[in-house]
């Protein structure tokens, strides 16, 4: 992250810890207290404040654990992203030396090591950690799924602890996702938590900045910056650019489109960019499909303009998209691609005057960018054969904070926002596109009952008609809500 994109909100987290400490020593109250405190900052405090850089900001934001010594334990992680929690050696890459670095600072402090334990895949994930459940042989401290097919099926199976059980860990903290707190419990349980610890690589849009000089475009950051950046404008904005480059009288892959994103995770991300929740759960924590309402209804018909009038868009299935989309994109012949902030690092060989932009907003007056990131960013559950809840939560907090203040700064400002962003603008965008992120409860539960993927299935079949595709599926949706309920009922 370049440092004026955080130097906003790091500098106002470091005035809460300064004032909240008196500059002497802090008390263990809560962010919310600290960030009261601001109110409080003494003239003295304020300047030292706006000199701090963003990392010194991030370290003084204190995780209030305290001192404990784990006599060399195991912290053992079953994940299928093993590199995202344990980094064996340094080899000179910038993150993952601080991912190194992190394993050093917690074994120095805790006296633990981090182990990640590989699994090849979903269906190996899920049947280890069930295997070692029914076994309970305590191999697990932390597992990480996907969050689709795992989600509701670590539930129903009894396998996973609430975390409201697990001391230590306070969701309130900056290293914390919000929208997770507040969208996922079931009946106050919470079996997720999610955050910087992951590594998250939310969906975004990558913009070939010829475009908006070429065809007198507004400025694209601007547009953004001021709220502008909407559904209408962008679908303005990709029917200007079409063009049937090889003269065919047809449009194939070789011509020129304004935009491009698949069938599948990239076309869902509208719903989300639009301020659509797939499930809400009501005032008794119960889920409700929200999938047939004049919003969505709506957000349908438009994308089924956007995908199938006019020619604007390179609409290609999941398995094709690297080599139409992507290509498209990279040879200069799409305005807009469609796909995630870990794209980036295929694209930092590319000629083109590349840009980084969040998805448009549904219109003017929503509050704000949203984005979600793709199931394979997993959430973290801890097994119920965990052997001990209060190790399992200071190495988990301690382990997230240490991300949150070193890696992520690693990740953010060397890998993107120097290594493959290349401009001061784009960097700002991610700071957007981060702050955006969403957790949907019907994402994470709905297991491909089809409730969540309604805008995706109707946009697939060519149609518009969302009551009757919600009338095909309900019912499945209905029962399968009511199996996840009842399995938390049991307890």
């Amino acid at each position: 992250m370049k440092k004026d994109g955080v130097r906003r909100i790091l500098c106002l987290l470091l005035a809460a810890v300064l004032a909240g400490c008196g500059m002497t020593g802090c008390s263990n109250g809560t962010s919310g207290e600290e960030t009261a405190a601001v109110q409080s900052v003494t003239p003295e405090a304020s300047a030292e404040t706006e000199e701090a850089e963003p990392e010194d900001a991030r370290a003084a934001v204190s995780d209030d654990l305290p001192e404990r010594d784990f006599d060399g334990y195991e912290f053992s992680i079953l994940t299928y992203s093993p590199t995202t929690y344990q980094v064996e050696e340094m080899n000179g890459d910038v993150v993952e030396d601080a991912k190194y670095e992190r394993g050093v600072k917690l074994a120095d402090r805790f006296n633990v090591n981090v182990v990640s334990v590989a699994s090849p895949g979903i269906a190996e994930l899920d049947a280890e950690l069930k295997r070692s459940v029914t076994a309970g042989d305590n191999a697990y401290d932390l597992a990480v799924p996907h969050q689709i097919t795992s989600g509701p099926g670590f539930i129903t199976g009894h396998c996973i602890r609430d975390w409201n059980d697990v001391p230590f860990v306070n969701p309130e903290k900056p290293w914390w996702n919000q929208s997770i707190n507040e969208t996922i419990s079931i009946k106050g349980t919470q079996f997720y938590m999610a955050g910087y610890i992951t590594m998250p690589t939310p969906f975004c849009m990558f913009i070939n900045k010829d475009y908006i000089r070429n065809y007198g475009f507004d400025d694209i950051y601007a547009t953004v910056r001021e709220g502008k950046w909407t559904f209408d404008r962008m679908t303005s904005m990709t029917r200007q650019v079409v063009a049937d480059l090889d003269g065919d009288g047809k449009m194939t892959e070789n011509d020129q489109y304004g935009i491009s994103f698949n069938n599948d995770n990239n076309t869902l991300n509208f719903m989300y960019a639009s301020g659509i929740q797939s499930v809400i759960l009501n005032e008794e924590g119960m889920p409700e499909p929200n999938v047939f309402n004049d919003k969505m209804v709506a957000l349908v018909e438009k994308m089924h303009d956007l995908v199938y009038n006019d020619n604007q868009t390179l609409f290609t299935d999941y398995n094709n998209q690297a080599v139409l989309g992507t290509g498209g994109f990279t040879a200069g012949r799409i305005m807009i691609k469609c796909g995630g902030v870990g794209d980036l690092g295929g694209l930092r060989e590319s000629e083109i005057d590349l840009g980084v932009i969040p998805y448009p907003m549904w219109d003017e007056e929503q509050d704000g960018y949203h984005t979600h990131v793709d199931a394979w960013n997993g959430m973290l559950c801890i097994p119920i054969t965990a052997p001990d809840l209060e190790r399992t939560g200071i190495v988990t907090e301690a382990m997230a904070a240490e991300t949150w203040k070193y890696v992520i700064p690693a990740y953010y400002d060397v890998a993107l926002g120097t290594k493959y962003v290349r401009d001061e603008e784009s960097a700002e965008m991610l700071d957007l596109i981060f702050d955006g992120v969403v957790y949907d409860f019907g994402y994470i539960f709905d297991n491909w009952k089809g409730c969540t993927w309604t805008i995706v299935r109707v946009v697939q079949s060519g149609g518009t008609d969302v009551a009757s595709y919600w009338k095909s599926v309900s019912k499945i949706v209905d029962k399968h809500y009511k199996k996840l309920y009842e399995a938390v009922d049991e307890g």
